[in-house]
C-alpha cells in the first residue's frame, strides 16, 4: 500500500469521524478508485487534493453540499487547497469512479448555445477590414459602440483589450476584459453552472469561448495559474473536440510556463508564420503523461474514440 493511499486513508477516515458521522462512503470510494485506477493515487502530487475531492463526490451525492450543506470553500480549507482545484478535480474522479454514462446520468447535462447576434457580429468583422482599424483612437470608439449595441457579443471586447495595450492605457485594458469576462460567464452559467456543453460546433457559442480562453490567458500572465487552469478545464470539458486548443495550455501551466506566449515561442515555424503541429503535438503527448491525474479522462476519452 502506498503512502500516499495511507494519507488519503487517514485525512478521509478523520473527515469522516468529525463531519461525516463516521461514514464509510468515502473510504469505500478511495479503495474503489485503487482498484480500477491506483496510478490516481499513487501519482497524485497532492494527495489532500485527491481526499478533498473525494469527499466533495460524496456530499454532492448525497445532496449535502452547497447552500446550507458543506461548500467546497469549507471542504477547500479544512484541506488546504482552493476550491477551484477541488471542482477541476472532482470530474477526473468522478470520470473514474463511476464513468461518463453514470456521471452524465447523476448530472443532469446542461447544453448552451447563443442566440443569433448575426447585426453586431457583422459590424465587428467590417470593421477589422476596414481603415479605421489602423487608428487606435477610431478603433476604441468603433468597438465601444458596438458594445453599447449588444453587450454580450465579446471578440470586440478582446479587440478593445489590444487596441487599449497599444495606446498604453493599462488600467482600461485590464478592466475591459474583466468586464467581458464576466458578462460571458453571467451569459453561460446556469445557477452558478458552468455548462457541461458548449459545442464550438455552434457558430453562436465561438465569441464566448474565445472571450474566456483569452481572459484565461491574462489571468495565467498575471500569475493566477489557478485561475486560468480551471478556465482552460471548463473549456475543455465542455467541448471534448477541443477545437480552442484548451488541452495544450492545462499541460503547458502543468509543465510550469509563465504565459500562452512562452509556451508557444518553442513552437513557432521558421517562417514565423503560425505553429509547428506536429512538434507541438508531440510534446503534448509527452508531457500530458506526467499529468494523467489531472487530464488524463481527456487522454482515455480520445483513445476510445
Amino acid at each position: 500500500m502506498t503512502d500516499n493511499y495511507k494519507t488519503i486513508e487517514q485525512q478521509l477516515r478523520k473527515y469522516s469521524f468529525e463531519f461525516l458521522k463516521v461514514n464509510q462512503e468515502p473510504l469505500n470510494m478511495l479503495e474503489t478508485l485503487n482498484e480500477t485506477n491506483p496510478h490516481m493515487i499513487t501519482d497524485a502530487q497532492k494527495p489532500n487534493l485527491l481526499a478533498a475531492a473525494i469527499v466533495y463526490i460524496y456530499l454532492k451525492r448525497n445532496n449535502l453540499n452547497g447552500r446550507g450543506g458543506i461548500t467546497a470553500k469549507a471542504v477547500g480549507e479544512y484541506f488546504g487547497v482552493k476550491p477551484t482545484a477541488i471542482t477541476q478535480k472532482v470530474f477526473d474522479v468522478e470520470f473514474r469512479l463511476y464513468g461518463m454514462k453514470e456521471y452524465l446520468a447523476e448530472n443532469e447535462v446542461y447544453e448552451f448555445i447563443d442566440r443569433d447576434r448575426f447585426e453586431v457580429n457583422e459590424l465587428y468583422w467590417e470593421f477589422l477590414e476596414s481603415p479605421e482599424a489602423d487608428d487606435v483612437k477610431k478603433s476604441i470608439k468603433a468597438l465601444k459602440a458596438m458594445i453599447k449595441k449588444d453587450a454580450n457579443y465579446f471578440d470586440p471586447y478582446i479587440t478593445l483589450h489590444e487596441y487599449y495595450l497599444m495606446g498604453g492605457d493599462f488600467k482600461n485594458a485590464i478592466k475591459i476584459m474583466e468586464q467581458g469576462f464576466k458578462k460571458a460567464i453571467d451569459l453561460v452559467e446556469n445557477n452558478g453552472k458552468f455548462p457541461d456543453e458548449l459545442p464550438w460546433g455552434f457558430m453562436e457559442n465561438r465569441h464566448i469561448i474565445r472571450m474566456i480562453f483569452n481572459f484565461g490567458m491574462f489571468v495565467w500572465a498575471n500569475d493566477e495559474k489557478d485561475v486560468a487552469l480551471g478556465l482552460f478545464m471548463e473549456l475543455l470539458k465542455s467541448n471534448h473536440n477541443d477545437n480552442i486548443g484548451a488541452r495544450y495550455s492545462i499541460v503547458a501551466i502543468l509543465e510550469g510556463f509563465d504565459s500562452q506566449e512562452e509556451y508557444e515561442e518553442q513552437f513557432e515555424n521558421e517562417n514565423g508564420h503560425g505553429l509547428d503541429y506536429m512538434e507541438l503535438e508531440e510534446w503534448f503527448y509527452k508531457s500530458a503523461q506526467k499529468h494523467r491525474d489531472v487530464i488524463g479522462w481527456w487522454l482515455d476519452l480520445e483513445e476510445e474514440e
